[in-house]
């Protein structure tokens, strides 16, 4: 299926709580953030922008894609977090279109990965190939009002019966998975995210962005080291594609982002409501220069 990740805002309360197919099928896209061996963000890293852009002050964006004149519009779906290799930001003299002279402009060069193969490189490895979030604000009948159920996986599909399915049925699976290639899994089940045990809603931060891995095991013996009979939950995430985090306008770190998102300092009945949204490699380029190569995730105190 083709990747498309388009930029979602994460209102107060909802923190991105869209229940539906995620991994394989990410135009039901979830919040998404890597969890652990984050670093701090080096302040150095910025300095170069910031002269930059002092310099191209007022100057229009022009683009390159894999060295090729492309579109800000074609360039914004072709660049993502796990396809981006490398990013120059360079200030040119250069004709926006054939009518125009020649113009001092931002040109922004983007290099990405190419699959070997027909198609779209999937962003997800491991053995499942699609997944549905369940939990988060429901009605509770019996005491009338709302309650927050933690988030976690219910349902998933493994990628080997995907695939199966995917050659006998062709391009209908890409509009409806059938149903009995759906796993329901245990809100007990354990997860683990780069040998840490954490807990099942953390994943919702990560999807779709930079995990890179995700296992689902439900054998006996691979529950039995785990201590469990509900299921296993693996993960791990790219260990070098760490997008920027913003916070209200600072430059702020992994670290304090992932104590927010542990503090429920999204929902609704935080102490201070917060919201956020991820945005993507070419707009933040644009405005962060090169540190923006993998994105950044802006977080915004809630009005």
């Amino acid at each position: 299926m083709k990747n498309v990740f388009i930029r979602t805002a994460a209102l107060a309360g909802a923190c991105m709580a869209i229940a539906g197919v995620s991994a394989q099928e990410p135009q039901k896209p979830e919040a998404q953030l890597r969890f652990d061996q984050a670093q701090r963000e080096e302040v150095a890293d910025q300095a170069p922008y910031s002269d930059l852009a002092a310099a191209a002050a007022g100057r229009p964006f022009a683009y390159k894609l894999n060295k090729k004149r492309t579109t800000e519009a074609v360039a914004y779906d072709a660049v993502t977090l796990w396809n981006v290799r490398k990013v120059r930001v360079k200030n040119r003299r250069m004709r926006l279109s054939d009518t125009t002279r020649r113009e001092k402009v931002r040109l922004l060069k983007f290099f990405t990965e190419r699959s070997r193969k027909k198609g779209a490189r999937p962003h997800l490895l491991g053995n499942v190939a699609g997944y549905n979030w369940f939990g988060g604000e429901q009605y509770d009948p019996k005491s009338r009002k709302m309650r927050y159920v933690p988030k976690y996986i219910g349902s998933y599909t493994l990628r080997d019966e995907y695939e199966a399915a995917r050659k006998a049925l062709g391009n209908e699976l890409m509009f409806k998975v059938p149903d009995e290639l759906w796993r329901e899994l245990s809100d007990k089940a354990v997860y683990e995210l780069d040998g840490v045990r954490v807990p099942g809603s953390i994943f919702q931060f990560i999807d779709g962005l930079v995990l890179r891995t995700l296992e689902i095991h439900t054998d006996d013996e691979t529950m039995a080291r785990y201590g469990t009979d509900q299921g296993v939950v693996i993960g791990d995430i790219y260990p070098d594609r760490r997008p920027l985090v913003i916070f209200d306008g600072e430059f702020s770190t992994l670290e304090s982002w992932l104590k927010m998102c542990h503090t429920n300092a999204f929902s609704m009945a935080a102490a201070v409501p917060m919201r956020y949204f991820y945005m993507l490699p070419v707009e933040a380029v644009q405005k962060y220069g090169r540190p923006g190569k993998y994105g950044a995730i802006c977080i915004e105190l809630a009005e």
